[in-house]
Protein backbone atom coordinates (compact mmCIF):
# COMPACT_ATOMS: atom_id res chain seq x y z
CA UNK A 1 0.00 0.00 0.00
CA UNK A 2 2.95 2.18 0.06
CA UNK A 3 3.29 2.78 3.86
CA UNK A 4 6.90 3.02 4.94
CA UNK A 5 8.10 1.07 7.51
CA UNK A 6 8.31 3.05 10.86
CA UNK A 7 11.64 0.91 11.65
CA UNK A 8 13.84 0.94 8.43
CA UNK A 9 15.54 -2.15 9.50
CA UNK A 10 12.71 -4.35 8.96
CA UNK A 11 11.86 -4.14 5.26
CA UNK A 12 15.88 -4.69 4.74
CA UNK A 13 15.27 -7.67 6.31
CA UNK A 14 12.76 -9.01 4.05
CA UNK A 15 14.88 -8.28 1.00
CA UNK A 16 17.52 -9.85 2.37
CA UNK A 17 16.12 -13.02 3.23
CA UNK A 18 14.11 -13.20 -0.12
CA UNK A 19 17.10 -12.63 -1.66
CA UNK A 20 18.51 -16.13 -0.42
CA UNK A 21 15.06 -17.86 -1.00
CA UNK A 22 15.22 -16.36 -4.81
CA UNK A 23 18.71 -17.92 -5.27
CA UNK A 24 19.12 -21.00 -3.69
CA UNK A 25 14.72 -21.93 -2.40
CA UNK A 26 15.84 -22.02 1.25
CA UNK A 27 17.14 -19.47 3.61
CA UNK A 28 20.46 -18.98 4.35
CA UNK A 29 21.04 -17.00 7.89
CA UNK A 30 24.74 -16.45 7.17
CA UNK A 31 24.11 -14.43 3.94
CA UNK A 32 21.03 -13.25 5.81
CA UNK A 33 23.51 -11.18 8.30
CA UNK A 34 25.93 -10.50 5.79
CA UNK A 35 23.28 -9.01 3.08
CA UNK A 36 21.51 -7.03 6.64
CA UNK A 37 24.48 -5.78 7.43
CA UNK A 38 25.76 -4.16 4.40
CA UNK A 39 22.09 -2.50 4.01
CA UNK A 40 22.23 -1.19 7.48
CA UNK A 41 25.75 -0.03 6.89
CA UNK A 42 24.96 1.81 3.62
CA UNK A 43 21.47 3.35 4.96
CA UNK A 44 23.55 4.43 7.59
CA UNK A 45 21.94 2.24 11.26
CA UNK A 46 24.34 -0.43 11.29
CA UNK A 47 25.50 -0.45 15.09
CA UNK A 48 28.99 -1.05 15.64
CA UNK A 49 28.67 -1.09 19.24
CA UNK A 50 26.18 -4.46 19.17
CA UNK A 51 28.02 -6.14 16.61
CA UNK A 52 31.23 -5.89 18.82
CA UNK A 53 29.82 -6.34 22.30
CA UNK A 54 27.37 -9.18 21.43
CA UNK A 55 27.32 -10.17 17.79
CA UNK A 56 30.76 -11.58 17.03
CA UNK A 57 30.92 -13.67 20.30
CA UNK A 58 27.53 -15.07 19.35
CA UNK A 59 27.89 -15.64 15.78
CA UNK A 60 31.66 -17.37 16.79
CA UNK A 61 29.43 -19.62 19.24
CA UNK A 62 27.17 -20.65 16.69
CA UNK A 63 29.76 -22.05 14.34
CA UNK A 64 31.80 -23.37 16.78
CA UNK A 65 28.46 -25.33 17.54
CA UNK A 66 27.56 -26.15 14.03
CA UNK A 67 24.56 -23.75 14.05
CA UNK A 68 26.07 -21.60 11.41
CA UNK A 69 26.93 -22.40 7.68
CA UNK A 70 29.24 -21.16 5.50
CA UNK A 71 27.46 -22.39 2.36
CA UNK A 72 23.88 -22.34 1.50
CA UNK A 73 21.58 -25.27 1.17
CA UNK A 74 19.94 -25.38 -2.10
CA UNK A 75 16.90 -27.10 -2.53
CA UNK A 76 17.06 -29.52 -5.71
CA UNK A 77 15.15 -32.57 -6.84
CA UNK A 78 16.14 -35.83 -8.64
CA UNK A 79 13.75 -35.17 -11.60
CA UNK A 80 13.74 -38.79 -12.82
CA UNK A 81 9.81 -39.77 -12.33
CA UNK A 82 10.27 -42.96 -10.01
CA UNK A 83 8.60 -42.75 -6.76
CA UNK A 84 11.04 -44.10 -3.99
CA UNK A 85 9.64 -47.63 -3.04
CA UNK A 86 9.66 -46.25 0.54
CA UNK A 87 6.89 -43.74 0.11
CA UNK A 88 3.44 -44.78 1.12
CA UNK A 89 0.14 -43.17 2.13
CA UNK A 90 -0.47 -42.42 5.72
CA UNK A 91 -3.81 -42.50 5.71
CA UNK A 92 -4.56 -39.33 8.41
CA UNK A 93 -6.85 -36.66 6.80
CA UNK A 94 -8.43 -34.06 8.17
CA UNK A 95 -11.66 -35.55 8.94
CA UNK A 96 -9.85 -37.82 11.19
CA UNK A 97 -8.75 -35.33 13.31
CA UNK A 98 -11.02 -34.41 16.57
CA UNK A 99 -11.51 -38.45 16.67
CA UNK A 100 -7.51 -39.17 16.52
CA UNK A 101 -6.72 -36.64 20.28
CA UNK A 102 -4.68 -38.92 22.32
CA UNK A 103 -4.91 -41.88 20.35
CA UNK A 104 -2.37 -43.65 17.99
CA UNK A 105 -2.84 -42.92 14.92
CA UNK A 106 0.73 -42.98 13.02
CA UNK A 107 1.97 -46.23 14.42
CA UNK A 108 5.70 -47.87 14.34
CA UNK A 109 6.92 -48.27 11.14
CA UNK A 110 4.72 -45.34 9.36
CA UNK A 111 6.26 -42.94 6.71
CA UNK A 112 5.57 -39.63 8.15
CA UNK A 113 6.36 -36.75 5.52
CA UNK A 114 8.86 -34.74 7.32
CA UNK A 115 9.23 -31.14 6.15
CA UNK A 116 12.51 -30.03 8.31
CA UNK A 117 12.53 -26.11 7.37
CA UNK A 118 15.90 -24.13 7.08
CA UNK A 119 15.99 -23.24 10.56
CA UNK A 120 16.61 -27.19 11.65
CA UNK A 121 19.72 -27.17 9.22
CA UNK A 122 21.37 -24.12 10.98
CA UNK A 123 20.71 -22.45 14.02
CA UNK A 124 18.18 -24.84 15.14
CA UNK A 125 19.89 -27.86 14.11
CA UNK A 126 19.13 -29.54 17.69
CA UNK A 127 16.26 -29.49 17.21
CA UNK A 128 16.74 -31.49 14.01
CA UNK A 129 18.82 -34.31 15.46
CA UNK A 130 16.36 -34.91 18.64
CA UNK A 131 13.50 -35.02 16.24
CA UNK A 132 15.47 -37.71 14.06
CA UNK A 133 16.76 -39.31 17.29
CA UNK A 134 13.42 -39.36 19.25
CA UNK A 135 11.87 -40.56 16.12
CA UNK A 136 13.97 -43.47 15.95
CA UNK A 137 12.88 -44.46 19.19
CA UNK A 138 9.07 -44.31 18.37
CA UNK A 139 9.57 -46.16 14.94
CA UNK A 140 8.92 -43.57 13.11
CA UNK A 141 10.20 -43.17 9.38
CA UNK A 142 10.57 -39.76 8.46
CA UNK A 143 10.86 -39.05 4.81
CA UNK A 144 11.59 -35.36 3.37
CA UNK A 145 10.63 -34.63 0.37
CA UNK A 146 13.88 -33.76 -1.86
CA UNK A 147 13.64 -30.47 -2.92
CA UNK A 148 11.55 -28.94 -0.37
CA UNK A 149 11.50 -25.27 -0.33
CA UNK A 150 11.51 -22.43 2.48
CA UNK A 151 8.05 -21.99 3.39
CA UNK A 152 8.95 -18.23 2.71
CA UNK A 153 7.86 -17.45 6.54
CA UNK A 154 7.67 -13.58 7.72
CA UNK A 155 9.56 -12.34 5.04
CA UNK A 156 7.13 -13.66 2.20
CA UNK A 157 3.85 -12.45 3.85
CA UNK A 158 4.93 -9.75 4.43
CA UNK A 159 6.16 -8.68 1.03
CA UNK A 160 4.06 -10.97 -1.11
CA UNK A 161 1.25 -12.69 -0.62
CA UNK A 162 0.77 -14.71 -3.50
CA UNK A 163 4.42 -15.76 -3.51
CA UNK A 164 4.08 -16.80 0.15
CA UNK A 165 1.08 -18.89 -0.38
CA UNK A 166 3.23 -21.05 -3.57
CA UNK A 167 6.16 -21.32 -1.09
CA UNK A 168 4.37 -24.00 0.89
CA UNK A 169 2.23 -25.17 -2.20
CA UNK A 170 5.58 -26.36 -4.17
CA UNK A 171 6.25 -28.47 -0.95
CA UNK A 172 2.72 -30.03 -0.99
CA UNK A 173 3.42 -30.78 -4.69
CA UNK A 174 6.93 -33.11 -4.01
CA UNK A 175 5.56 -34.58 -1.19
CA UNK A 176 2.20 -35.43 -2.90
CA UNK A 177 4.08 -36.92 -5.86
CA UNK A 178 5.84 -39.04 -3.44
CA UNK A 179 2.46 -40.42 -2.24
CA UNK A 180 2.75 -38.81 0.87
CA UNK A 181 -1.06 -37.78 2.54
CA UNK A 182 0.84 -36.90 6.39
CA UNK A 183 3.26 -34.39 6.48
CA UNK A 184 4.76 -33.08 9.99
CA UNK A 185 7.10 -30.38 10.64
CA UNK A 186 9.10 -29.05 13.99
CA UNK A 187 9.22 -25.21 12.90
CA UNK A 188 6.20 -23.45 14.17
CA UNK A 189 6.83 -20.96 11.68
CA UNK A 190 6.79 -23.29 9.08
CA UNK A 191 3.34 -24.90 10.52
CA UNK A 192 1.79 -21.56 10.46
CA UNK A 193 2.79 -20.76 7.09
CA UNK A 194 1.57 -24.19 5.59
CA UNK A 195 -1.84 -24.24 7.14
CA UNK A 196 -2.28 -21.05 6.47
CA UNK A 197 -1.56 -21.32 3.01
CA UNK A 198 -3.78 -24.56 2.57
CA UNK A 199 -6.57 -22.64 4.40
CA UNK A 200 -6.96 -19.74 1.87
CA UNK A 201 -6.55 -21.63 -1.45
CA UNK A 202 -9.51 -23.75 0.15
CA UNK A 203 -11.28 -20.52 0.61
CA UNK A 204 -10.11 -18.77 -2.60
CA UNK A 205 -10.89 -20.70 -5.55
CA UNK A 206 -9.36 -18.32 -8.09
CA UNK A 207 -6.08 -18.25 -5.69
CA UNK A 208 -6.21 -22.23 -6.10
CA UNK A 209 -6.73 -22.05 -9.84
CA UNK A 210 -3.46 -19.74 -9.98
CA UNK A 211 -1.20 -21.58 -7.82
CA UNK A 212 -2.62 -25.31 -9.53
CA UNK A 213 -1.20 -23.34 -13.03
CA UNK A 214 2.04 -22.53 -11.39
CA UNK A 215 2.79 -25.57 -9.29
CA UNK A 216 0.78 -28.17 -11.35
CA UNK A 217 -0.69 -29.37 -7.94
CA UNK A 218 -4.12 -28.68 -6.75
CA UNK A 219 -4.86 -28.87 -3.24
CA UNK A 220 -7.88 -30.83 -2.26
CA UNK A 221 -7.23 -31.56 1.10
CA UNK A 222 -5.82 -34.74 0.89
CA UNK A 223 -2.11 -33.95 2.53
CA UNK A 224 -3.04 -33.32 6.51
CA UNK A 225 -0.02 -31.07 7.71
CA UNK A 226 0.90 -30.91 11.43
CA UNK A 227 3.36 -29.54 14.11
CA UNK A 228 5.95 -31.71 15.41
CA UNK A 229 4.07 -31.63 18.58
CA UNK A 230 0.61 -32.43 17.60
CA UNK A 231 2.04 -35.70 15.75
CA UNK A 232 3.55 -36.60 18.66
CA UNK A 233 1.14 -35.90 21.07
CA UNK A 234 -2.26 -36.58 18.97
CA UNK A 235 -1.24 -38.90 16.39
CA UNK A 236 1.60 -40.63 18.11
CA UNK A 237 -0.47 -40.63 21.79
CA UNK A 238 1.07 -40.37 25.06
CA UNK A 239 0.82 -43.66 25.82
CA UNK A 240 2.75 -44.50 23.23
CA UNK A 241 4.73 -41.89 23.37
CA UNK A 242 5.98 -42.46 27.05
CA UNK A 243 6.63 -46.11 26.18
CA UNK A 244 10.22 -46.06 25.27
CA UNK A 245 10.90 -44.50 28.99
CA UNK A 246 13.84 -45.43 31.04
CA UNK A 247 14.45 -42.53 33.01
CA UNK A 248 11.57 -40.96 33.97
CA UNK A 249 12.05 -36.96 34.71
CA UNK A 250 11.72 -36.58 38.42
CA UNK A 251 12.33 -33.91 40.36
CA UNK A 252 12.39 -31.64 36.95
CA UNK A 253 10.23 -28.41 37.00
CA UNK A 254 9.70 -27.41 33.89
CA UNK A 255 7.89 -24.38 31.85
CA UNK A 256 6.42 -25.33 28.35
CA UNK A 257 6.58 -22.11 25.95
CA UNK A 258 4.46 -22.59 22.92
CA UNK A 259 5.27 -19.22 21.77
CA UNK A 260 2.36 -17.54 19.33
CA UNK A 261 2.27 -19.08 15.96
CA UNK A 262 2.13 -23.13 17.24
CA UNK A 263 -1.67 -22.45 18.28
CA UNK A 264 -3.01 -18.99 16.78
CA UNK A 265 -5.08 -18.60 14.67
CA UNK A 266 -7.27 -20.99 15.97
CA UNK A 267 -9.57 -20.49 12.46
CA UNK A 268 -6.20 -22.04 11.01
CA UNK A 269 -4.19 -24.09 13.81
CA UNK A 270 -7.59 -26.31 14.66
CA UNK A 271 -6.22 -25.31 18.47
CA UNK A 272 -9.45 -24.89 20.65
CA UNK A 273 -7.32 -24.10 24.11
CA UNK A 274 -5.08 -21.58 22.03
CA UNK A 275 -4.57 -18.99 24.81
CA UNK A 276 -3.41 -21.98 26.87
CA UNK A 277 -2.31 -25.30 25.52
CA UNK A 278 -1.61 -28.06 27.40
CA UNK A 279 -0.58 -30.89 25.21
CA UNK A 280 3.36 -30.18 26.30
CA UNK A 281 2.33 -29.88 29.52
CA UNK A 282 1.00 -33.30 29.55
CA UNK A 283 3.68 -34.70 27.37
CA UNK A 284 6.49 -33.35 29.99
CA UNK A 285 3.92 -34.85 32.72
CA UNK A 286 4.13 -38.04 31.17
CA UNK A 287 7.57 -38.26 31.07
CA UNK A 288 7.52 -37.91 34.85
CA UNK A 289 8.63 -33.93 35.01
CA UNK A 290 6.09 -31.38 36.85
CA UNK A 291 5.20 -28.70 34.39
CA UNK A 292 4.52 -25.53 35.98
CA UNK A 293 1.94 -22.92 35.89
CA UNK A 294 2.96 -19.71 34.46
CA UNK A 295 1.54 -16.83 32.29
CA UNK A 296 4.13 -16.49 29.35
CA UNK A 297 2.91 -19.69 27.34
CA UNK A 298 2.09 -18.26 23.59
CA UNK A 299 3.43 -15.05 24.40
CA UNK A 300 5.99 -13.35 21.56
CA UNK A 301 9.35 -13.63 22.21
CA UNK A 302 9.97 -11.20 19.44
CA UNK A 303 10.83 -13.83 16.13
CA UNK A 304 13.48 -12.37 13.76
CA UNK A 305 12.71 -8.50 15.01
CA UNK A 306 15.43 -9.59 17.07
CA UNK A 307 17.37 -9.06 13.38
CA UNK A 308 15.85 -6.20 12.62
CA UNK A 309 14.55 -4.33 16.13
CA UNK A 310 16.46 -6.08 18.52
CA UNK A 311 15.85 -3.80 21.57
CA UNK A 312 11.34 -4.97 21.30
CA UNK A 313 13.04 -8.50 20.85
CA UNK A 314 15.02 -8.44 23.63
CA UNK A 315 12.11 -6.88 26.08
CA UNK A 316 9.50 -9.68 25.30
CA UNK A 317 12.28 -11.93 25.94
CA UNK A 318 13.16 -11.05 28.92
CA UNK A 319 9.08 -10.85 30.58
CA UNK A 320 9.34 -14.70 29.42
CA UNK A 321 12.28 -15.95 31.20
CA UNK A 322 11.51 -13.38 34.59
CA UNK A 323 7.80 -14.97 34.62
CA UNK A 324 8.98 -18.90 34.15
CA UNK A 325 12.16 -18.76 36.74
CA UNK A 326 9.15 -16.72 38.75
CA UNK A 327 7.12 -19.37 38.59
CA UNK A 328 9.48 -21.83 39.84
CA UNK A 329 10.71 -23.64 36.39
CA UNK A 330 14.21 -25.05 36.40
CA UNK A 331 14.23 -24.53 32.42
CA UNK A 332 12.30 -23.84 29.54
CA UNK A 333 10.76 -26.52 27.15
CA UNK A 334 9.60 -25.02 23.68
CA UNK A 335 8.58 -26.47 20.62
CA UNK A 336 10.07 -23.10 17.98
CA UNK A 337 13.72 -23.02 16.78
CA UNK A 338 12.97 -19.24 17.10
CA UNK A 339 11.43 -18.95 20.18
CA UNK A 340 14.35 -21.45 21.08
CA UNK A 341 17.39 -18.87 20.06
CA UNK A 342 15.98 -16.16 21.42
CA UNK A 343 15.69 -17.14 24.58
CA UNK A 344 19.04 -19.60 24.58
CA UNK A 345 21.84 -17.22 22.84
CA UNK A 346 20.26 -13.63 24.06
CA UNK A 347 20.18 -14.36 28.17
CA UNK A 348 23.87 -12.50 27.94
CA UNK A 349 22.58 -9.54 26.71
CA UNK A 350 19.29 -9.21 28.57
CA UNK A 351 20.89 -9.18 31.60
CA UNK A 352 23.57 -6.62 30.41
CA UNK A 353 20.44 -4.57 29.04
CA UNK A 354 17.65 -5.21 32.08
CA UNK A 355 20.14 -5.80 34.79
CA UNK A 356 19.36 -9.47 35.18
CA UNK A 357 20.87 -12.60 36.46
CA UNK A 358 19.27 -14.89 33.91
CA UNK A 359 20.72 -18.04 33.44
CA UNK A 360 18.05 -20.63 32.96
CA UNK A 361 18.49 -23.62 30.11
CA UNK A 362 16.52 -23.55 27.35
CA UNK A 363 15.35 -26.88 25.36
CA UNK A 364 12.95 -28.34 22.82
CA UNK A 365 10.93 -30.71 23.76
CA UNK A 366 12.06 -33.66 22.00
CA UNK A 367 15.25 -33.19 23.29
CA UNK A 368 13.70 -34.05 27.28
CA UNK A 369 11.88 -37.25 25.13
CA UNK A 370 15.57 -37.94 24.33
CA UNK A 371 17.03 -38.06 27.90
CA UNK A 372 13.84 -39.64 29.04
CA UNK A 373 14.63 -42.33 26.83
CA UNK A 374 18.24 -42.53 28.17
CA UNK A 375 19.74 -41.03 25.18
CA UNK A 376 23.17 -39.38 25.61
CA UNK A 377 23.55 -35.54 25.56
CA UNK A 378 25.61 -35.19 22.34
CA UNK A 379 23.25 -36.87 19.28
CA UNK A 380 20.42 -34.70 21.17
CA UNK A 381 22.26 -31.65 20.51
CA UNK A 382 22.37 -31.11 24.30
CA UNK A 383 25.76 -29.57 23.85
CA UNK A 384 25.07 -26.96 21.49
CA UNK A 385 23.18 -24.94 24.15
CA UNK A 386 24.42 -21.25 24.88
CA UNK A 387 22.66 -22.25 28.26
CA UNK A 388 23.59 -24.97 30.65
CA UNK A 389 21.34 -27.65 30.37
CA UNK A 390 23.73 -30.42 30.38
CA UNK A 391 24.76 -29.13 34.20
CA UNK A 392 21.53 -28.58 35.46
CA UNK A 393 20.45 -32.36 33.91
CA UNK A 394 23.68 -34.06 35.77
CA UNK A 395 22.86 -31.97 38.66
CA UNK A 396 18.93 -33.91 39.05
CA UNK A 397 21.05 -36.98 38.10
CA UNK A 398 19.64 -37.17 34.67
CA UNK A 399 22.07 -37.08 32.22
CA UNK A 400 25.29 -39.15 32.22
CA UNK A 401 26.75 -38.74 29.59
Amino acid sequence: KGIKSAAPTVPMFYKSANRGIDWFGRMWELGLMAELYIRELLAGKFDFKQLFKYDLELAFKMFRSGKLKLLPSIARRNRNGHRPPEAVEVDVLPADLEASKGAAVVARGDVVSYYPGCSLEATGIEFHMSTKAVAEKLGLNLVEPEGWVCCGTSPAHNTDHYRSIKLPMQTLAIASELGHSYMTMPCAACFSRFRIAMHEVQEDPELRRRIAEDTGFEYKGGIEVDNLLTTITDKVGYEAAARPVVRRLQGLKVACYYGCLLTRPPAVTGEEHYEYPTNMDRLMEALGAESVEWSYKTDCCGGSLSLSTLDIALDLSHKILRNAIECGADMIVTACPLCHVNLDTRQKQINAEFGGTFDIPIVYFTQMMGVAYGLHAKPLGLDKHFSDAIGLLKAKRLLFA
